[in-house]
């Protein structure tokens, strides 16, 4: 089974989302996000390419895929070897213009 990487700004920026939803819509909205993401990352280990592949970020020295999890953020991903590097972890209602700049 594939292993799931984070790099240090998509790490905090997760935990920046799951605080934001612990404090302001409780603790139920936040197992069930938590639960979202845990369930995309089984499906991603098995799966790799399931995510599109980042129009914004194509061209680059790497493929970019991303997936929507649970309406609220968009993780932006690539696959290298045995593993998946989660390269950054957006949350949807930011300008998606600031993506590209990010990576």
């Amino acid at each position: 089974m594939r292993q799931v990487l984070w790099s240090e700004r998509a790490f905090a920026r997760r935990q920046a989302i799951e605080d934001y939803i612990l404090y302001s819509f409780g603790y139920a909205a936040y197992a069930d996000y938590v639960e979202a993401v845990n369930e995309w990352k089984n499906v991603v280990r098995e799966n790799p390419c399931v995510g599109a592949v980042e129009p914004l970020l194509e061209g680059g020295r790497k493929e970019y895929r991303s997936v929507v999890i649970a309406n609220l953020t968009k993780c932006i991903y690539y696959v290298e070897d045995d593993c998946i590097m989660i390269a950054d972890w957006w949350d949807t209602r930011r300008s998606i213009v600031q993506l590209k700049q990010n990576l």
